[in-house]
């Protein structure tokens, strides 16, 4: 029974409100049993737990607008392609800021070649030919242009539904599936393949992530990230040290 409604939790949790919102879904892999351990590790702290929510003068909407907002431009930088954005009614304020910080210059990241057990730390190799990092990149844009138009999304119900329903659930939180979950959500699969990707001389962190960690107490996809982004550059040194 328990699992049963922890499943239409999660079903609620990643349910769509919001017709026009049409992005494509990605299935970014990931390290179960690091995320397993890292689930444990964050569970044993009483901190985990915490809201420690840092006072900030804006709303739940704003935060995620700003940082998805501010990966759209990350992305597109590093696929060297213009935000292209020119008006946004709903948080035109937010939207210059970032522009005002925008970045110069040019970037690009190179494909790797792993083996089957470094599979989960690359999670562009989620792209295909079918549905590119380019494609995706359209649908984070087409969810910006209906944010700016009409201020929600349905992405942005599923981040307020983990904010408002799910924050405080250790059970949420503790259990694996939440990583499926959460990564349904393109401010955590942005930050997740943004830092994974970690160009150099590029940054690539939005001040807003911070403060989505909080309110949402997910610090344990905080720490995997962090986590796996090691192992994914270790996997890459020794890739390159054996040629």
């Amino acid at each position: 029974m328990k699992f049963c409604l922890f499943s239409l939790a999660l079903y609620i949790l990643v349910s769509c409100s919001h017709s026009k919102d049409r992005s494509r879904q990605v299935h970014f892999p990931f390290a179960e049993e690091l995320l397993s351990k890292v689930q444990k590790n964050n569970g044993r702290s009483p901190a985990a737990f915490n809201p420690g929510i840092e006072l900030t003068e804006k709303s739940v909407r704003r935060i995620y607008f700003s940082s998805l907002y501010q990966q759209f431009i990350t992305l597109g930088h590093l696929l060297n392609r213009a935000p292209d954005i020119y008006s946004c009614p709903q948080f035109h304020h937010d939207k210059m800021e970032k522009d005002t910080r925008a970045i110069s210059g040019m970037s690009f990241f190179r494909p790797v070649k792993v083996g089957h057990d470094g599979l989960p730390f690359f999670p562009e190799l989620a792209f295909n030919q079918d549905f590119s990092m380019n494609d995706y990149h359209d649908s984070l844009k087409e969810e910006v242009e209906i944010l700016c138009e009409e201020g929600v999304s349905d992405n942005f119900y599923k981040f307020d539904n983990l904010v408002t329903h799910y924050s405080h659930r250790s059970s949420f939180h503790l259990n694996p599936s939440a990583m499926n979950s959460v990564l349904k959500i393109p401010v955590f699969a942005n930050f997740y393949l943004l830092k994974m990707l970690e160009v150099p001389g590029l940054v690539l962190t939005a001040p807003e992530e911070k403060i989505l960690f909080q309110l949402t107490r997910t610090h344990w996809f905080e720490s995997y990230v962090l986590e796996a982004s090691r192992i994914r550059n270790n996997i890459i040194k020794n890739k390159t040290v054996g040629k």
